[in-house]
């Protein structure tokens, strides 16, 4: 069985912009990232482990909130990589094929590589992907719909399935806040002076594609939904469970909630009608608190739903090989070096993803400037929050100057983001290794590594 992330016991291309502008952008990023310096103590004081939603400590605010996110300075030495980088990438816990890339984020120089152009497969790393064509795509303030309209006859609703994964029963659930099936239902029996319907039909027609993506089958269920384009909480049994807790059918739970809610016995599928009247409807969170959500903790499911909801806002089509189509030409926007990617999910999940180093690189370069930039303030902070909050442990150089996505799966693991060095320089990187023989070492090396260069005075 495949390990996922938090599930254990418990010649390059740059981003095709010119240097001024990359000065500037880097510089509104650094600004913003040290302006969280004095907050992020919220993510580690009281931050909901499943949500990353955070609420005020007792005392508030702080007397002097101690720094956890090193302040960057865009006129910092650049740091000279060649002679730190291959010793300790040596490590002898890197015995499997190893990728890696280090760039200045303000210039786009690259100031290390080691095979960064070979495609290997990412795991979780390829949220970032997923992210930033979201934000790229959709913005940050879209709410995803999820909406019931007439049926064929007077005792028939039509429950929309809109590609919403987080709905809630009552507005609280595994997310945080969502859209409520139970405002949802109360809209409808307003709309229809009081009156049940009988029946409810689910339309599905948005999504169509299989449920699983190729290279995910039944041995990675533990760690995610089956997909279907409308869920509670993430399909979830337990809201209150990451893991381990997933209806077979999540979307015919939904259907079945809502029924229960509207006072409807009897439920089916169908599809709506053009035309037909709008009985109500609720929405997700926006963009942007998806994003941070399933970026901090890695969740499976709503990035493979986010990433298909972009697909099909981008191409019409929401399915697997339409999230390859926008991820592919959001890459090749960027500069990136497009040859033997591939895109199977939005989640990295499948073990028949592909991405290089030099991709994500590009990648990053390119978000920080653009509107996807705020992707860089949903990064888990070494030793802190999100899936790096217990990395770290054995080098404490790297807790609050590492941002980064962690990628887990066997014999896989990744970590692309963010560092400061000592001096205050802000580079971008990403480490990927397959085939190892130990995943522990191989995640406690690539924070040893990261950690190194943070410290570099060189």
């Amino acid at each position: 069985m495949a390990l996922r992330d938090n599930a254990r016991p418990e010649a390059t291309s740059t981003a095709p912009h010119g240097r001024a502008v990359r000065v500037v952008a880097i510089t509104a990023l650094i600004l913003t990232l040290a302006a969280a310096a004095g907050i992020v103590w919220l993510i580690k004081a009281s931050a909901t482990p499943q949500t990353g939603a955070v609420t005020a400590p007792e005392a508030y605010p702080p007397a002097e909130p101690s720094e956890v996110l090193a302040a960057a300075d865009a006129d910092a030495a650049v740091p000279d990589l060649d002679e730190l980088l291959p010793d300790l990438l040596s490590d002898s816990r890197f015995d499997g094929e190893l990728s890696a890339i280090f760039a200045d984020a303000a210039s786009g120089e690259v100031l290390y590589e080691r095979d960064a152009r070979t495609p290997l497969t990412p795991a979780s790393s390829m949220k970032l992907v997923t992210a930033v064509a979201a934000y790229l795509n959709l913005g940050p303030e879209l709410r995803i719909p999820t909406t019931v309209v007439d049926g064929p006859d007077e005792d028939t609703v039509v429950l929309v399935a809109g590609g919403d994964v987080t709905l809630t029963v009552d507005g609280e659930g595994y997310y945080g806040t969502g859209g409520s099936l139970t405002d949802l239902a109360e809209q409808v029996l307003e709309s229809r002076d009081g009156e049940a319907p009988t029946r409810v039909l689910l339309d599905t027609s948005i999504f169509g594609d299989s449920e699983l993506a190729e290279g995910v089958d039944g041995d990675d269920l533990p760690y995610t939904a089956r997909t279907a384009p409308i869920m509670v909480d993430g399909g979830r049994i337990d809201n209150t469970q990451k893991y381990h807790s997933f209806y077979d059918d999540p979307a015919q739970a939904a259907l079945e909630e809502f029924a229960s809610l509207v006072g409807a016995s009897q439920t089916g599928s169908g599809t709506a009608e053009e035309g037909a009247a709008d009985l109500g409807t609720v929405y997700s969170q926006p963009v942007a608190g998806l994003v941070d959500s399933f970026v901090l903790s890695s969740d499976n499911g709503l990035s493979d739903a986010m990433a298909l909801y972009t697909a099909y806002a981008v191409t019409g089509e929401m399915t697997w090989d339409a999230i390859d189509t926008v991820h592919r030409d959001m890459l090749a926007d960027f500069g990136a070096d497009t040859d033997g990617l591939a895109f199977e999910d939005g989640s990295g999940l499948s073990e028949d993803d592909r991405m290089t180093a030099e991709a994500f690189s590009a990648l990053l370069l390119g978000a920080a400037d653009s509107s996807a930039s705020s992707v860089f303030e949903s990064l888990p902070v070494a030793g802190y929050s999100g899936t790096l909050d217990e990395r770290f442990r054995d080098t404490d150089d790297g807790d609050g100057v590492v941002r980064a996505k962690t990628g887990t799966l066997n014999g896989v693991s990744s970590l692309t983001g963010s560092l400061t060095t000592d001096d205050g320089r802000l580079l971008v990187f990403s480490i990927i290794s397959n085939g190892h023989s130990n995943g522990w070492l191989v995640e406690n090396a690539m924070d040893e590594v990261t950690a190194g260069v943070s410290r570099c005075g060189c």
